[in-house]
């Protein structure tokens, strides 16, 4: 029997369990020796005829390069490397240059089984499975494979109506997943003694808008309702991995999670203090928005978290002073803290060929000193550790790939 190894890394975890679920239904995995594998694999870990599957996004580069290359070396016989997710999804020259035999391009469930089905029937395996997600692909597959213990957060609306030039989530048609699906997922949930949910979405509180800026409270009362009606514990909404853009934050919506949630703040995207920033990256929203968010929910007793970046292509220190001081600001005048990450370049995003800018010394220091004082919260840190060190690779590995970033 073949064997096909999920390598399982933390960003990763969200996405293999759905893709094992859309064999689990269809009977694939009955035909194939699953393996779960979370670190990385040595020479005695491959056999011959052994199918290896990677998820992964795009500052991971440099570590599934050196991987695939061990692999690679061991010259095992029929080895097939499987390579998806949202790097590949945004370009694929560089993702063949790394040596895989097989790529998959954009979301995996029906791509998934027919490559399952062709490696069963005897089919040539094509190099390139790619096909968009239809509706029901969305909506029967669930992240519960019987292979993995954990049970990641559901995953309710994909895709979005902003395309935000550092992001790929635009990549992706807007679909919301419906109550019936959702409630299949909740009582599997329920089954396996879960008590803590949580959901997956880019926009948490378009949840079944059919257009940018839409709350629909009917969706949103009728989802909070079926949420409740299971007793879990916990129950986070509006935060990671399920943030609040500002300009959806109103005081209908929010006085209406205030009654089932279990979280006592709402992660909101702020993403910069400085309109002029918010407008070249097409945000779609302002400065005031984000004020007027942080004040809704200080009167629906929660505290805001914003999300920040900086470091963004060609952004000044001036811009950057902009942002700290509004930070300065909200903290004084709200219950609020800002998380700040520092930008990395995204393949598929409109910045997924610039270079970053950088904070100077003296910048680092006053962003310690605000996370000293309990304002901000460290997140830039390991953010330009790694987009350095994955611009490096490049400039080593591919240079001429590395040319094109300006």
């Amino acid at each position: 029997m073949r064997r096909v190894i999920f390598r399982i890394t933390p960003f990763n975890r969200l996405s293999f369990p759905v893709l094992l679920n859309a064999w689990e239904q269809q009977q694939i995995d009955k035909h194939f020796k699953i393996i779960i594998r979370d670190t990385p694999l040595q020479p005695d870990d491959i056999f011959d005829n052994d199918i290896i599957l990677f998820s992964f996004m795009t500052s991971q580069l440099p570590y599934i390069y050196e991987e695939l290359s061990n692999i690679k070396r061991l010259n095992r016989k029929n080895i097939l490397t499987v390579g998806g997710g949202s790097h590949i999804t945004g370009e694929q020259e560089l993702s063949r240059a790394l040596g895989f035999d097989v790529l998959f391009i954009g979301p995996g469930e029906r791509s998934f089984v027919r490559f399952g089905n062709d490696l069963i029937l005897g089919n040539p395996i094509s190099d390139v499975y790619h096909e968009e997600v239809m509706t029901e692909d969305f909506e029967n597959y669930l992240p519960v494979s019987g292979y993995m213990e954990t049970l990641p957060p559901l995953e309710i609306m994909r895709g979005c109506y902003w395309k935000c030039k550092y992001c790929t989530t635009h990549m992706h048609h807007v679909q919301s997943r419906s109550i019936k699906s959702i409630e299949k997922y909740l009582s599997l949930g329920k089954q396996r003694g879960m008590i803590r949910v949580n959901f997956i979405s880019p926009s948490s509180m378009e949840y079944g808008a059919m257009k940018g800026r839409q709350v629909r409270i009917d969706l949103m009362q009728e989802l909070m309702e079926c949420i409740k009606s299971y007793s879990f514990r916990f129950v986070e909404y509006g935060i990671f991995p399920s943030e609040v853009r500002p300009d959806t934050v109103t005081s209908e919506g929010i006085a209406l999670i205030t009654k089932y949630v279990s979280n006592k703040h709402i992660a909101i995207g702020a993403q910069s203090g400085s309109d002029q920033r918010l407008k070249e990256i097409s945000r779609g929203h302002t400065v005031t928005d984000i004020e007027n968010a942080c004040n809704i929910a200080n009167a629906h007793g929660f505290s805001a978290q914003l999300d920040f970046i900086i470091g963004y292509p060609d952004e000044t220190a001036e811009e950057r002073r902009i942002t700290i001081d509004f930070i300065k600001r909200i903290s004084k005048n709200y219950k609020a803290r800002a998380h700040i990450h520092h930008f990395i370049p995204l393949s598929g995003s409109p910045y997924g060929l610039r270079l970053p800018s950088f904070l100077s010394p003296i910048e680092k220091e006053n962003l310690h000193a605000l996370k000293s004082a309990g304002i901000v919260i460290a997140g830039w840190e390991s953010n330009e550790i790694q987009v350095n060190f994955y611009l490096n690779w490049l400039k080593e590995k591919f240079p001429s790939f590395y040319e094109r970033f300006h």
